[in-house]
C-alpha cells in the first residue's frame, strides 16, 4: 500500500513541471509522514487481531494471562408441590402440596482462568469461579466461591489439582436446567477443597488418587481423617465421533465419630450418644457418545455406599442414625442415566431419570425418606453463539414410610455465556 501511494505521488510530480523544487521536497516529507502513520496503524491492527476471542476476554502479561468468562441465567419456575427450595429441587416435603412460582438469577456466574507462568516442564494454571448461591443472601443472592484451585500439568500425563473443585469420584453431571443437576436423585456431587493427582497413559487408561475435606457446618461427623479415594478410568474416541468415550470405577472411604441426640416427643434432648463410623462409596460412571442419524450420548453413574453426607454428595439424608443406643451408618444405593440428542444444529434434547434409595429400615430409624426419584426432559435452543433458551419439565417422587409425595417443576431459562 505504501509503495503504491509513493509511486502514485511521484508520478504526479513527474508530469507537473510547474511545481517548484521546494514544493517537491515538502511533498516528499509528507509522504514519509504518511508511511510512518500507516506502519503504526498496521501494528495496532495486528495487535487487536491477536487479542480476539470467543466467549472470553484475555488480559495478557509478560509471563501469564487471565481469561475472564461468565454466565447470566434467569430461571422462571412453577412448582405444583414444595420441591425442597425455590431455587433448585432436593426432595419433596411431606404434606406440603401448595403450588408456587418464582424467578431465580442465582446461577449467574463469573470466573477467571489464569495461565502461567510455566516452571520447567510443568504448566501452571489457576481458576476461580463464583455464583450467587451463598448463605445469608436475600432473593438477590450472596456471592460465594464455586471453584478455586491451582492445576499443575507436566505434559507427560501427570496432573495435580489443589483447591476447591468437583468431587472426582462419580463425576458425571446430568444436563438439567435445574441447578442441582439430579442431586439427591441419583447424582452424587459437590465442590470441596481437595488434592487430586491423576496419571494418564498413552493407551487412554488412567488412574486417580484424591483426598478431600470431609466435614462442614452441616456435618456433625468428627474429622478423624478426610475422605480418601481412588479411581481407574478409560478415555478415548472409540467410535470416531470426535468426542471421547469415558468409563470409570472408583471408591472412597473415611472414618470418624458422630454424635446423635435422642429426643422425646416434644423434641427435647434426652441424651446424646457418640460412636465410631466407617463411611464408604463405590461408584461406576460412563459417558458414551455415538452417532445414530444425528449425534447422541448416554451418560450416568451407579453407586452403593453408607454414611454419605449432604455436604459431600448432596443426598439430603442424615449420614448416620441412632439404633437404640448405637450409632450406625445409613446405607444407600442409587444412580442416574441420561440420553442426549442433537437432531438439529441449534436444537438439543436431554432426557433422564434417577433415584437415591436408602435402606428402608435405616431410613425409618433416621427419619429420612425411603426413596427419592426423579425424571426430567428438556429442550435447549441456541438462539445465537452465546445465547440459549431452554424449557424443562421435572417430575419428582419422594417416599416416606409408605406415603408418596409427587410433584412437577416447570422451568423456562434464558442463558447468556461470555
Amino acid at each position: 500500500m505504501r509503495k503504491v501511494l509513493t509511486a502514485t505521488l511521484l508520478a504526479a510530480l513527474a508530469v507537473s513541471p510547474s511545481l517548484a523544487q521546494d514544493d517537491v521536497e515538502a511533498l516528499k516529507a509528507q509522504i514519509q509522514q504518511l508511511q510512518e502513520q500507516m506502519a503504526k496503524l498496521q501494528a495496532k491492527l495486528v495487535k487487536l487481531e491477536s487479542q480476539k476471542g470467543v466467549g472470553a476476554k484475555a488480559v495478557t502479561g509478560a509471563k501469564s494471562s487471565i481469561k475472564i468468562y461468565g454466565k447470566i441465567k434467569l430461571d422462571a419456575i412453577y412448582d405444583t408441590h414444595n420441591m425442597g427450595t425455590d431455587q433448585f429441587i432436593t426432595k419433596l416435603l411431606l404434606g406440603d402440596r401448595e403450588d408456587r412460582s418464582t424467578f431465580n438469577m442465582k446461577d449467574t456466574r463469573i470466573g477467571f482462568i489464569i495461565n502461567g507462568p510455566q516452571s520447567g516442564n510443568w504448566k501452571v494454571t489457576g481458576r476461580v469461579e463464583s455464583d450467587f448461591y451463598g448463605k445469608g443472601g436475600d432473593d438477590n443472592g450472596a456471592f460465594r466461591i464455586r471453584l478455586s484451585y491451582i492445576n499443575l500439568n507436566n505434559g507427560e500425563g501427570t496432573n495435580i489439582r489443589i483447591g476447591q473443585d468437583y468431587i472426582p469420584i462419580a463425576s458425571q453431571m446430568a444436563s438439567t436446567l435445574d441447578f442441582l443437576s439430579m442431586g439427591a436423585s441419583g447424582n452424587l456431587w459437590d465442590r470441596v477443597p481437595q488434592v487430586t493427582v491423576t496419571q494418564t497413559f498413552g493407551n487412554g487408561f488412567g488412574i486417580l488418587g484424591t483426598a478431600w475435606k470431609s466435614t462442614a457446618s452441616t456435618d456433625t461427623v468428627g474429622m478423624r481423617m478426610p475422605w480418601v479415594g481412588a479411581k481407574v478410568f478409560y478415555k478415548g474416541d472409540v467410535f470416531g465421533t470426535g468426542k471421547p468415550l469415558y468409563i470409570a470405577l472408583g471408591g472412597a472411604y473415611r472414618q470418624g465419630t458422630d454424635s446423635i441426640d435422642k429426643k422425646d416427643n416434644n423434641g427435647n434432648v434426652i441424651e446424646t450418644y457418640k460412636g465410631d463410623v466407617d463411611d464408604y462409596l463405590v461408584a461406576v460412571e460412563w459417558n458414551v457418545p455415538f452417532n445414530l442419524i444425528f449425534p447422541m450420548a448416554v451418560k450416568g453413574e451407579a453407586y452403593v455406599g453408607q454414611g454419605l453426607t449432604s455436604r459431600d454428595f448432596l443426598v439430603f439424608t442424615n449420614p448416620h442414625y441412632l439404633d437404640g443406643t448405637e450409632v450406625k451408618e445409613l446405607q444407600t444405593k442409587g444412580g442416574f442415566i441420561q440420553l442426549s440428542m442433537k437432531p438439529f444444529k441449534k436444537v438439543g434434547f436431554n432426557f433422564g431419570a434417577g433415584m437415591n434409595d436408602p435402606d428402608n429400615d435405616d431410613a425409618k430409624l433416621s427419619g429420612d425418606y425411603e426413596k427419592n426419584w426423579r425424571a426430567f426432559g428438556n429442550v435447549i435452543y441456541k438462539f445465537a453463539p452465546n445465547v440459549s433458551f431452554g424449557f424443562e419439565v421435572d417430575h419428582q417422587e419422594t417416599l416416606y414410610d409408605g406415603t408418596v409425595e409427587h410433584g412437577e417443576r416447570y422451568i423456562a431459562s434464558a442463558i447468556y455465556l461470555w
